[in-house]
C-alpha cells in the first residue's frame, strides 16, 4: 500500500541499454526493472537510441496515448497513406484498428499509455502478406465512420 518508486537513474540505465521499459501493466515478458502490476493499463517509455523503423501493425483493442519526451517520430497510416509527424512536447492518440508504421529519429523518447493492459499487437505480416486492411472486415466498417481513422488532433 502507499507509494511505489522506480528510481530515475535505474530507469535511465535501462532505457540507454535496452530501449524500452514498461512501468505499469499486466506484463508477460520479464522487465529489467520492477514494475507496478495492473490489469487495467500499460505505461512505459521507449528510447530510440538509433534511427528506428517499426513495421506496419495494428491493435484491435488497445487505445494508445503517447507523449513525445524528445526527438521526432513519423507515423504512416497504412489505410490512408497519410503521415503524421510528432515532435518533443506533442501528445497524440492512436485508435484501435489503425494500421500504421513508424519511423523515429535517434534520441527520440516516447511515454506511452495503452488501455486495456493486453498485448494485442498484430503485425501485418500475419495478415495475408500485409493486406490486412483490405482483408479484415472491421477495417472496412471502421474507416466508414467520418474522422475515426487516426484523425489528427492538430
Amino acid at each position: 500500500m502507499g507509494f511505489k518508486k522506480i528510481d530515475g537513474s535505474e530507469l535511465e540505465r535501462v532505457l540507454t541499454k535496452y530501449g524500452r521499459q514498461y512501468l505499469v501493466g499486466n506484463l508477460k515478458l520479464p522487465q529489467q526493472l520492477a514494475h507496478v502490476e495492473s490489469s487495467d493499463i500499460e505505461i512505459g517509455i521507449t528510447h530510440y537510441k538509433d534511427a528506428t523503423y517499426e513495421a506496419p501493425h495494428w491493435h484491435p483493442t488497445q487505445h494508445e496515448y503517447q507523449l513525445m519526451l524528445s526527438g521526432k517520430t513519423i507515423y504512416k497510416n497504412s489505410l490512408t497513406g497519410e503521415e503524421y509527424q510528432y515532435d518533443e512536447g506533442d501528445f497524440y492518440f492512436i485508435e484501435p484498428f489503425t494500421c500504421y508504421s513508424q519511423e523515429s529519429l535517434p534520441g527520440t523518447r516516447i511515454l506511452f499509455i495503452k488501455i486495456p493492459a493486453i498485448n494485442d499487437k498484430t503485425m501485418c505480416t500475419n495478415c495475408d502478406n500485409g493486406q490486412c486492411v483490405s482483408r479484415i472486415a472491421e477495417f472496412e466498417s471502421y474507416k466508414e465512420i467520418p474522422g475515426v481513422v487516426n484523425k489528427s488532433i492538430a
